[in-house]
């Protein structure tokens, strides 16, 4: 298909003026709110009905006053901007953006039996530049064409967002197979260009290898386990020895992580950073270290300096990083995992690459979905392999646990991303491994960092964090964190699964509220719960988990 697919754009007007907008195109509303929604009220990403219960004109715009019904919470009044009208009465569906803008739904949408005619124009306020459409063809059909060149009439269904069930009426150069997917985005005249194919592969690479090493992946506890014990035996080969040793340095303790140079220093020495350690350790040995800005896009690539992974890993995994040193980029848990993965290999016959995949297991939880916002990351129960200390489930376990941190780096990829408007979110998720006392586990951390669009108010504007936690300590049982960061203002939740824990968070949350203002920070809400938080709220691309094409 072409990249481009002729529709024309609504031509903007003032509210008020001009001639009204066809009833399709009216039928979905884009209202700011005069006060921030709360979560509880309507999370980022949440639909629920609503009637309208009031619209007054203010400057040249209305202000609407909506009767939220969401379930499980009474009815609740919410005052918003419209560009529009809409007579008291109207019933429709809102759903939250953000927490400072809506979109809403009238029940007189456009859908399939409806006998309304396709959209032949998009509202630049439901469809600003830069939005992504995806669609499912419906009919593609030959036009008579006056010149050579070709054209057809395509109608496509939009599958996602306010206008879901809406129908395109679209004239393309080339043909389109009814059924097939159609991922576009909105130009700036209101045309909507196909996504190049190469970010279609992109985006497919990453789901798939999303699915690999979900299948694939097994937590650290088997593996630091079984290390644990042949660390003990003697006469083991030397370079084994040392990349037994080498894994273990990398297992952190509560204690350690209680610091914030031992929290940092376990961030970046998780493994999720190894590849862009190793293309900043690549740089640094460049001659004349020249900074990536200035070479031009024309100038040819230098060759890689850095020698061969079998010579750079255990080299890597052989410099130990004192606590509060900064490490060498590359020297982090992956690259010893990796040197460890080599080393066994080259103690095992040469058929041992059959060893490298697990045997089938159950898992603890039914989501086995491979998808962008996934966490925490689910265990795998290996009940066919023991802790004996042999070498074979030692390589098995070894791959198990390196596709763990490849599947927290895929899911880092998949949810980062900058939008339309300028603004942009970043997801880190990656895994500490962890030594409690005489067990092993880990704590899964996931940091989204959200900028919003470039304001010419300010130099740069003031990025939100959201950091979460997920662990399971042995006096504690499954727990997760959630703390939220903006302009010196910190929240933060508790979730715990068993009472005896929640109690005495409880007891501890004044001692916390103390600590964090003696740093200097504004405290918001501090609050402690029983059972699992809901997942995490990113604005992931639907078209990720609707289909693979």
């Amino acid at each position: 298909m072409t990249p481009d697919l002729n529709l024309p754009p609504i031509t903007a007007s003032r509210p008020g003026t001009g001639a009204p907008a066809p009833a399709a195109a009216a039928s979905a509303v884009a209202l700011e709110l005069l006060r921030p929604i709360a979560a509880a009220t309507l999370a980022p990403g949440e639909s629920t009905r609503a009637e309208v219960v009031d619209s007054q004109p203010r400057s040249g715009q209305f202000e609407v006053l909506l009767r939220l019904a969401k379930a499980g919470l009474p009815l609740t009044d919410v005052s918003v901007i419209s560009r529009q009208p809409l007579e008291a009465g109207t019933g429709l569906t809102v759903q939250a953006v953000s927490p400072n803008r809506l979109l809403a739904v009238l029940d007189s949408l456009a859908g399939p039996g409806t006998g309304q005619a396709p959209l032949t124009k998009l509202d630049p306020q439901l469809f600003p530049q830069g939005t992504l459409v995806q669609a499912r063809i419906i009919d593609s059909q030959a036009l008579p064409a006056p010149s050579e060149q070709a054209r057809f009439a395509i109608l496509a269904k939009i599958l996602q967002g306010p206008a879901a069930g809406v129908v395109l009426s679209l004239d393309s150069a080339r043909a389109a197979a009814p059924g097939s997917l159609l991922t576009a985005q909105v130009g700036s005249q209101g045309e909507l260009r196909v996504t190049s194919a190469m970010e279609q592969v992109r985006q497919l690479d990453l789901l798939q290898g999303m699915r690999t090493t979900l299948q694939t992946q097994a937590s650290a506890e088997p593996m630091l386990r079984m290390l644990d014990k042949l660390a003990a035996l003697p006469n083991l080969p030397p370079l084994l020895q040392a990349g037994i040793r080498q894994v273990l340095t990398h297992v952190t303790t509560p204690e350690y992580l209680s610091t914030p140079a031992g929290v940092a220093q376990a961030v970046r020495q998780s493994g999720v950073f190894l590849e862009a350690g190793l293309a900043q350790l690549s740089q640094a040995l460049q001659p004349g270290n020249p900074p990536a800005s200035s070479q031009l896009p024309t100038e040819p690539t230098q060759q890689n300096l850095l020698p061969p992974l079998t010579r750079l890993l255990p080299l890597l995994s052989s410099l130990a990083t004192p606590p509060g040193v900064e490490p060498l980029p590359g020297a982090d848990f992956k690259a010893s995992l990796l040197n460890l993965f080599i080393t066994l290999q080259q103690q095992l016959p040469p058929d041992a690459s059959k060893l490298t995949t697990l045997p089938p297991g159950p898992w603890q939880t039914a989501a086995l979905t491979a998808r962008p916002g996934l966490f925490p990351l689910p265990s795998r129960a290996l009940q066919t392999l023991s802790d004996a200390p042999d070498l074979g489930s030692l390589l098995r376990l070894t791959a198990a646990l390196l596709s763990r941190i490849q599947h927290h780096q895929f899911q880092g990829l998949g949810q980062t991303q900058t939008f339309a408007d300028g603004s942009n979110q970043t997801v880190w998720q990656l895994e500490i491994p962890l030594r409690d006392g005489q067990q092993f586990t880990q704590v899964q951390m996931r940091i989204q960092r959200d900028q919003s669009p470039p304001d010419n108010r300010q130099a740069e504007p003031t990025p939100q964090w959201e950091i979460r936690l997920a662990f399971n300590l042995e006096r504690l049982g499954p727990m997760q964190a959630i703390a939220r960061l903006y302009k010196g203002r910190v929240s933060s939740e508790f979730w715990a699964e068993q009472n005896d824990t929640l109690q005495r968070i409880n007891a501890e949350i004044d001692r916390l509220r103390d600590r964090l203002l003696t740093r200097g920070l504004e405290v918001g809400e501090l609050s402690a719960h029983r059972g699992s938080p809901p997942a995490p709220q990113q604005a992931v691309q639907q078209r990720w988990i609707d289909e693979v094409t």
